[in-house]
């Protein structure tokens, strides 16, 4: 690190007279126009007062415009400064948490002038953050590859042959959840800039890896759910850069640290759509790999589960600072989002299995890839900012996918048979009155042979 004489007013490099005196400052750690510090960590800056007239009394006031993120230490110095003297002092700049705040200088003599300067605090750089955001990486490929090593290409076909449940999807992801990320972030987040670009961000990526683990917990349509994901991962290598440059400038407002990265973000995505190619490639010409792959299924959701919150949360802990009308937005927009998805599935009349399906695709985004695409392409603190959105979108994913899993478990042991009994009993006694033939036994049914014809039929 070294040090350079530089004047606080717009960060010029030759001192700017003010009021008959000059104020420069000599500090570390300039980086483009703004002063970059670290949680728990300080920062010294020296204040040097030249006067070039007669002797004046000068007050000078610093102040955080938020003490959560930063302090500064004094707040108040008082100086008397002789003609053609130069007084110096030192201020030191506390970094709290991750955040870009201003910090105001605001100089009193004769006449009171007020000057800002960008403050960025960074998290401080550990190996656990390290080892997530690669881990991140590593869970993306290789869910791809596991989504590739899934996908029948007839069963696609015969659901892209009628593609009303994934067009239907389409719409959802892409023009609804958008337009949902952006009406909350303009409602509730028009404050706080780099959460409501995170939350767009969420909100223009295609759905997600949870979302097919839920479907296949909630015994829906696991076929429809993996085209749909396939289809929309593909779709959005236009998509999301369309959606960002349509909601996503109202927030950046000039600020060079949150211009949208388009070019960055297009080569993520189709480095991400090259996995799921192999995965295809190994379910037609790798079988036994293949089947290892769909037996470790279900463990691998698991692990990687308690895996990712168990390094996550540790590496993380920024993002549970988050004010109330973040943790608000984070819980309201996967569940606002399932249900307009169930709705308008519902009103084109799909089955309950496949509005189910829509529903959890719409809802369910791929958090893990707008995280992983913030962190490679915004600079920080901003990426950190940025992704905040998107994992604590995660978290309250989970809760609300696990809080509905554990629902329909409860269903299927309690309720599910007692509701099929009575439904059996009434079509006993339809039948004895009507003197109708009792409808045939059911017989085990190839699982497979289910999925073809229920994405044939679709």
């Amino acid at each position: 690190m070294f040090k350079e004489i530089i004047p606080f007013l717009m960060m010029a490099l030759t001192a700017v007279p003010v009021d008959g005196y000059t104020l420069e400052a000599t500090y570390e750690g300039m980086d483009e126009g703004f002063l970059k510090t670290f949680e728990k960590f300080t920062k010294t800056i020296t204040f040097h007062v030249k006067q070039d007239q007669a002797r004046h009394n000068i007050t000078i006031e610093l102040k955080s415009s938020d003490q959560h993120v930063f302090t500064v230490e004094p707040d108040v110095i008082s100086l008397y400064v002789l003609p053609s003297d130069t007084v110096s002092f030192n201020a030191t700049i506390i970094g709290l948490s991750v955040g870009v705040e201003i910090l105001t200088i605001k100089i009193i003599s004769s006449e009171s002038n007020e000057f800002e300067e960008v403050v960025k605090v960074l998290r401080t750089p550990t190996i656990l953050n390290f080892i997530f955001t690669y881990f991140l990486l590593i869970w993306l490929l290789i869910s791809y590859v596991s989504m590739g090593t899934k996908l029948d290409l007839k069963v696609i076909w015969g659901h892209l042959r009628r593609p009303v449940g994934v067009s239907i999807g389409m719409l959802c992801q892409f023009i609804v959840m958008p337009l949902l990320a952006f009406c909350l972030a303009n409602a509730i987040l028009s404050d706080n800039r780099q959460s409501a670009v995170g939350l767009l961000v969420e909100g223009s990526c295609p759905g997600g890896w949870f979302s097919n683990i839920f479907t296949l917990l909630l015994d829906c349509d696991f076929i429809l759910s993996l085209t749909m994901t396939f289809c929309s991962t593909i779709a959005a290598l236009a998509f999301m850069p369309l959606n960002l440059f349509i909601y996503a400038e109202r927030f950046v407002d000039g600020d060079e640290a949150l211009k949208t990265p388009f070019k960055e973000m297009i080569q993520q995505f189709a480095l991400m759509v090259a996995p799921a190619l192999v995965g295809i490639f190994i379910r037609y010409k790798l079988s036994k790999v293949k089947n290892v792959c769909l037996c470790l299924l279900k463990p691998f959701a698991y692990v990687l589960i308690f895996v990712s919150t168990g390094l996550g949360v540790p590496s993380n802990l920024y993002v549970f600072q988050g004010s109330w009308q973040i943790w608000l937005v984070c819980f309201l927009y996967p569940l606002v989002g399932g249900l307009l998805g169930f709705g308008i599935s519902k009103i084109t009349r799909r089955e309950r299995e496949q509005a189910i399906t829509i529903a959890l695709e719409t809802g369910i985004q791929n958090s893990v890839l707008a995280t992983t695409v913030i962190r490679f392409a915004y600079p920080q603190p901003e990426a950190d900012l940025v992704s905040r959105m998107p994992l604590l979108i995660t978290i309250t994913t989970l809760i609300e996918g696990c809080t509905l899993v554990l629902g329909y478990l409860v269903y299927v042991k309690f309720f599910q048979n007692k509701y099929k009994a009575v439904n059996e009993d009434d079509t006993a006694k339809v039948n004895e009155e009507t003197g109708a033939p009792p409808p045939p036994e059911n017989k085990d049914v190839d699982l497979s042979d289910i999925n073809a014809s229920s994405a044939t039929e679709a």
